[in-house]
């Protein structure tokens, strides 16, 4: 499999309420990371893994993104752009390029507020060499707890865990998709990742996961960007 062929779809349509009253003016795919928008840095972490064709779905200020990337050409990539008349979930956009795949092409679907410096090329071929339709990026993380927990039964004490330690897996929302997956996702309506995740599951058919163990940030908030801005400033200096 070679991933030169496969298209990337970046979901860049949202409001950013997060971001406001900045978002009022800038949409958030083109929100700062040092020099360049958050959207440019994914386009050239595909690039480095050899993807240049994507497809980009806007809705709040499309005009904007539009106007920054035109056709993708100054940026060495090809953009096709779609555009959610009306909010369509995370899934949802996909009904919109039905043709723009058959059912056995690969194809990745991302959130546009993410930085990572994911190789996107072994997640491709992780997919390929498993054969399957649908494949989820997954962050692994730790929170502690700044608490002692009880172990309660009875109204008695068993012991009291201090601090303790629990893992998560979370959706990075990044996605390896075959065409095939597309054709379930219903015309113009609101659908997300996890509803087609689910109905994959309702079926007992196989849904992979892949760990992500790169740098990987969802850009959700003021913070996150200005962490994410730190990281790249200090590996260009």
């Amino acid at each position: 499999m070679s991933v030169k062929n496969m298209k990337a779809v970046i979901l860049a349509g949202g409001k950013g309420t997060r971001f406001r009253p900045f978002s009022f003016v800038i949409p958030k795919p083109l929100m700062p990371i040092g020099e360049d928008p958050i959207l440019l840095h994914l386009i050239n972490r595909f690039k480095k893994s050899g993807i240049t064709q994507f497809l980009v779905s806007t809705g709040y200020q499309s005009e904007l993104v539009r106007a920054y990337f035109g056709n993708g050409e100054r940026f060495g990539v090809s953009i096709k752009y779609f555009h959610e008349e009306k909010p369509l979930g995370t899934a949802g956009p996909l009904s919109l390029m039905k043709d723009e795949f058959s059912d056995d092409d690969y194809l990745f679907l991302i959130n546009g507020d993410i930085y990572t410096e994911l190789n996107f090329e072994k997640m491709a071929m992780f997919a390929s060499d498993n054969k399957l339709d649908l494949l989820v990026g997954y962050v692994e993380k730790t929170e502690k707890s700044s608490f002692g927990v009880l172990d309660i039964s009875h109204n008695q004490i068993n012991k009291i865990i201090e601090k303790p330690e629990t893992t998560f897996r979370f959706s990075a929302g990044i996605y390896v998709l075959k065409g095939k997956a597309i054709r379930q996702i219903p015309n113009l309506e609101f659908y997300t990742m996890p509803d087609l995740i689910n109905s994959y599951l309702a079926r007992g058919e196989k849904v992979g996961a892949y760990e992500i163990k790169d740098f990987w940030k969802g850009i959700e908030n003021a913070e996150n960007l200005d962490e994410v801005s730190h990281r790249v400033e200090e590996q260009s200096s």
